[in-house]
């Protein structure tokens, strides 16, 4: 089966403020544990051909070199990538004492993504990040000197208090920097998170609308101006450096995922690991498979999210890619919606597929549940 590798790493220094990902404190002897239990899983998941390999978390950076090397080999061992494979690992900018990027490099990484997030001190602060926008210069110099050749940094807009010019400004410190890639993504509030319990009391608020959406278009209009095209709604890379993982997603591809909480798809098969990182090991330490829940999708939901993941694309999706997938025309089951958003300028419709226009992009959660 060829499928992305994704492998979860739930470790981090400590837990930002919005972050409702899986998640727990550093603690060195756990991380030892956690690292050999993910080497069985990969013992178990055998079989499958990587299209892509992505290593995040969690903070994968917090694990000492030789951790991360393990690792690596590991994926070397049980999956032999082909050469050439896109290979990613995310990258706090306050975590790189010790990781030996060259090294990295020589045993496979050559797609490193970074979380930079904003260069405005106060707003990391906020954020509750534990690096400072000097840390992200000096991360972007560090990869560069290792020779990795397709950088990427991810940052978030809408921050509680933000002003259109605070975010312009941070965006033009991540253009000078000249990454290959560039994630932008609208601060959403989760429920779990620090940040939700602070807005249910009134510490703090988003931007108005009208704010947010002036952010996102100039930053759509500024990163074009400077050679990065908007490939999906929050992804802007120079020409040939599109994440082919996160593309493998959008475009309903198998993927596996190892570690605790990781998601997997095979066809209509999906599947969940235990999220708990004790409850993980220790399956794995007596040797049960770490899985804590599998479904058989129907056609129908396996329909709604190729076209609620295809309309994120830029170019959208193929009635042709559609047949192939469900044996249907997707005009025959879904024409009278289509025309709906087209007609209202959300959609465009041509004899290949569709897609969405700038408008449908500004109201696309709305837009994608019309076909729901």
């Amino acid at each position: 089966m060829k499928a992305g590798l994704y492998f979860h790493i739930p470790f981090c220094i400590r837990k930002c403020r919005y972050c409702s990902f899986n998640s727990i404190p550093y603690d060195k002897e756990l991380a030892g544990k956690y690292v050999s239990a993910l080497l069985n899983e990969m013992n178990l998941r055998g079989g499958v051909e990587p299209s892509s390999v992505y290593i995040g978390g969690g903070t994968p950076t917090v694990l000492p070199m030789e951790s991360l090397r393990i690792i690596l080999e590991g994926i070397e061992k049980h999956f032999n990538p082909a050469a050439g494979t896109e290979i990613t690992i995310e990258v706090n900018p306050g975590t790189l004492g010790g990781i030996d990027f060259a090294a990295l490099k020589a045993i496979g990484v050559n797609r490193v993504s970074l979380g930079a997030q904003s260069f405005n001190p106060k707003e990391l602060l906020a954020l509750g990040r534990i690096h400072g926008p000097g840390e992200i210069t000096r991360a972007v110099n560090t990869l560069r000197e290792a020779v990795i050749a397709n950088i990427g940094l991810d940052l978030i807009y809408s921050l509680p208090g933000q002003e259109a010019v605070q975010w312009e400004k941070s965006l033009e410190e991540a253009i000078k920097l000249s990454p290959e890639h560039i994630s932008l993504y609208g601060l959403s509030i989760e429920e779990g998170t620090e940040f939700h319990v602070m807005e249910k009391v009134g510490r703090i608020t988003l931007p108005p609308e009208d704010t947010q959406v002036e952010m996102y278009l100039y930053a759509v209009n500024r990163l074009e101006e400077a050679g990065y095209g908007r490939y999906e709604i929050s992804n802007f890379a120079r020409p040939g450096y599109e994440c082919l993982h996160n593309l493998n997603y959008w475009s309903a591809g198998d993927f596996a995922g190892l570690g605790a909480g990781a998601h997997s798809r095979a066809g209509n098969r999906a599947a969940r690991n235990v999220s708990g990182v004790n409850e993980y090991i220790w399956k794995l330490e007596n040797g049960e498979d770490p899985c804590a829940t599998e479904e058989i999708l129907s056609d129908r939901e396996r329909e709604r999210e190729f076209i609620m993941l295809g309309l994120r694309k830029r170019r959208g999706f193929s009635f042709e890619d559609f047949r192939a997938g469900f044996g249907a025309d997707f005009m025959s089951k879904y024409g009278p919606t289509a025309m709906k958003m087209t007609d209202a300028g959300y959609m465009s419709t041509n004899p290949g597929g569709v897609c969405l226009t700038m408008k449908g992009v500004l109201a696309s959660n709305r837009v994608i549940m019309e076909f729901f």
